[in-house]
């Protein structure tokens, strides 16, 4: 009995060690495991978002997008997709986060990725990329300086209406009377299977007779022995004609004066 306490204490240390360095062990996993896990985190807060390219013009495009935490990142651009030589940095750390490229070629395509630390982001393995407007794409609308403009005089309708005031020998002509083309009416009924005056003309002797060309409503429309459109006639409207009034002047009526009759005297015997 006292050999067998006597070889469980001999072992006694060998388990405390084994037990300390399952402990250490597990501890040492936990630990791995959630640097890991932060890690693959800062990594996936950092990775930029609705990554977007806007104010696209000749020479000038903005490259816009958003992260989780607050990251400065700098866009890397050129002309090639193998060849990304331009630089273009942030100027602060942010979530949401817009970079002007400037000094770029008209009518040119350029691609881009995005380099936050030492980690490089692009569109699924290639570069992101955009084309610059051509040259004489962009309207440009004339401005006038404010001052200039203040200057300008405000042009007055009725300084440049003519007034024309009435006299009394003047007189009113109405503008001449336009011809506006007679349209022949659409027959309601059929007439020798048509509803066209023309077209009924046209038949008068074939399939028409000239009983059906009096009921068909088209007489005096249209000339029955060559079949064209009689145009209607436009009275002109009577010419309004301001006549001046005359003032009869007072002629003088002479009075007849009666002339003295002389009377013989007698002569004496």
């Amino acid at each position: 009995m006292k050999f067998a306490m006597k070889l469980d204490k001999t072992k006694l240390p060998k388990i405390l060690s084994l037990s300390i360095g399952g402990l250490l062990a597990l501890v040492l996993l936990f630990i791995g495991f959630r640097l890991v896990q932060g890690v693959f985190t800062k990594a996936s807060d950092s990775a930029p978002r609705e990554v977007v390219i806007t104010s696209i013009a000749q020479n000038t495009a903005k490259i816009g997008w958003s992260t989780d935490q607050e990251t400065q990142g700098v866009i890397e651009y050129g002309t090639s997709p193998t060849a990304l030589n331009f630089f273009a940095p942030e100027s602060q750390k942010g979530k949401k986060h817009n970079v002007d490229l400037t000094l770029l070629s008209p009518n040119s395509t350029y691609y881009f990725q995005i380099r936050i630390g030492d980690q490089k982001y692009d569109n699924g393995g290639v570069p992101w990329t955009f084309t610059t407007k051509s040259k004489g794409s962009e309207a440009l609308s004339p401005t006038i300086s404010p001052t200039l403009a203040s200057t300008l005089p405000t042009p007055s309708v009725a300084s440049n209406v003519p007034i024309v005031r009435p006299t009394s020998s003047l007189v009113v002509k109405p503008p001449a009377p336009t011809s506006t083309p007679y349209i022949l009416p659409t027959l309601a009924a059929y007439v020798c299977g048509e509803t066209d005056c023309i077209k009924i003309c046209q038949k008068i002797g074939k399939t028409c007779s000239s009983q059906d060309w009096m009921r068909s409503g088209c007489v005096g429309k249209v000339t029955l022995s060559t079949c064209t459109q009689i145009a209607p006639t436009n009275t002109p409207a009577p010419t309004a004609t301001t006549a001046p009034t005359s003032t009869p002047t007072s002629t003088p009526i002479s009075t007849p004066t009666s002339t003295p009759t002389s009377t013989p005297s007698p002569t004496p015997t």
